[in-house]
């Protein structure tokens, strides 16, 4: 039986396989390891044949001293040097002035329609923004059918309008319904999540979510309810499992994500934010006693109207920017850890940057009554979706896809109802 010697190109492992085990006509396989397909090309292994003189030696010795025949272990061909990382930057390509279109349509019918244009409005969206985002030179495709949220909408909208109006006539029953619509949510998210993925395409291969309900509630439920009695101790923790479940359960066609951040970056990160929080409140203070001088002396007159305008703009400011900085370094430290198929994911996202982004768009839409909601909208995707990148080590084509079948939508629409939104790289 003759073997050959499979090698992948990509990270070097081999294996010596019977020849007769693979199958005709086959042109490509799938490295075990590290799941990156390449073209077959198997190498024979050879057993050097015995010398004559080796041959005449041992037939000339009586066979119970005779020495065993050797055995030639298989030739591995050494391994290939790994391809040296590209980086493939997102790109996107949407303009203010186009989405504007879509915006203001989408708006005018939602409020014509009482809500119900909703699930189009949605699609619409998704539909512009995934196709102006580039990876490789390639588009994502937003794959859901509005009839399907529909459905999933009005389930929505009948359960918010039962909480509402049990909320206005028995604080008991809005109790309950909190309640229960608290030990729902994990069943939400993964549901959302797993809809949104599976209706999620690039280069015609659609992404997956691993449905794992009790992975959910640990991370959605039991991890905060536990964490007000560690006086907050068990947040960076509770945050690391959700990530990590969100991440871990990721699937590009029938390649998963695979997370390598692990609870003690997170803390680093809440540490460093308590202790800018000290250092924020600390120059609070110095203001305040610097300014108190100047309010009690000749200035008092010009400077006494300016403090309740100037001490909460100046409070907003410090709570938005520390805000920003744990939702950034949490953004990067997600997607930094974050790798598919070998293929690594890079965020270079930016505290001060966001800062200048959010505070000016704030300003903006505030002057504009709204008008440029689409504006700060396209601003800030091009800002995240230009500082993340992939790492590619390998052929983006590689991937193979999955067959999987449709998902209902209605965690999805209750979710953005009830307001639970949660982003791949939340």
């Amino acid at each position: 039986m003759s073997e050959v010697t499979i090698t992948c190109p990509s990270c070097g492992f081999s294996k010596a396989v019977a020849r007769q085990r693979i199958p005709a006509n086959t042109a490509r396989v799938v490295c075990p390891r590290c799941q990156q397909g390449f073209p077959l090309e198997p190498k024979e292994n050879v057993t050097p044949a015995p010398t004559e003189a080796t041959n005449a030696a041992v037939e000339g010795l009586p066979p119970e001293v005779r020495p065993p025949l050797p055995v030639t272990p298989h030739l591995v061909d050494p391994p290939h040097p790994a391809p040296t990382p590209r980086r493939l930057p997102l790109v996107f390509t949407g303009q203010a002035r186009e989405y504007f279109g879509i915006w203001i349509v989408n708006t005018l019918l939602k409020i014509v329609t009482v809500g119900i244009y909703s699930p189009w409005a949605k699609v619409r969206k998704r539909r512009y923004f995934y196709a102006n985002t580039l990876l490789d030179e390639a588009h994502f495709d937003y794959l859901a059918n509005p009839l399907t949220l529909l459905r999933g909408w009005l389930i929505g909208a009948a359960l918010f309008i039962a909480y509402s109006v049990g909320a206005q006539f028995s604080p008991t029953l809005s109790s309950v319904l909190g309640l229960l619509f608290f030990c729902a949510m994990p069943w939400l998210i993964v549901r959302s999540r797993l809809f949104n993925n599976r209706n999620s395409a690039h280069r015609n291969i659609r992404f997956n979510f691993n449905p794992a309900y009790r992975e959910a509630y640990t991370a959605f439920a039991w991890l905060p309810m536990l964490t007000p009695f560690t006086l907050g101790g068990l947040a960076p923790y509770m945050v690391y499992r959700q990530k990590r479940f969100l991440m871990e359960n990721t699937h590009y066609g029938r390649t998963p994500f695979v997370f390598a951040a692990g609870p003690r970056d997170f803390y680093l990160i809440f540490l460093k934010a308590f202790g800018l929080l000290l250092l924020l409140g600390g120059l609070s203070f110095g203001f305040a006693a610097a300014l108190l001088p100047a309010v009690g002396g000749r200035f008092a007159a010009s400077t006494t109207p300016l403090l309740p305008v100037l001490v909460p703009l100046l409070l907003l400011a410090g709570y938005l920017f520390l805000g920003l900085y744990v939702y950034v370094r949490l953004t990067i430290l997600t997607w930094n850890g974050t790798s598919v198929g070998g293929n690594r994911f890079v965020s270079t996202l930016r505290v001060r940057h966001m800062f200048w982004i959010f505070a000016s768009n704030a300003a903006a839409v505030a002057l504009s009554a709204g008008l440029l909601v689409p504006w700060a909208t396209v601003r800030l995707a091009r800002y995240r979706l230009g500082n993340l990148a992939v790492e590619a080590r390998g052929d983006l084509d590689l991937f193979r896809a999955d067959n999987l079948s449709d998902v209902g939508a209605a965690g999805e629409e209750i979710g953005d109802i009830f307001g639970i939104d949660i982003g791949i790289g939340c």
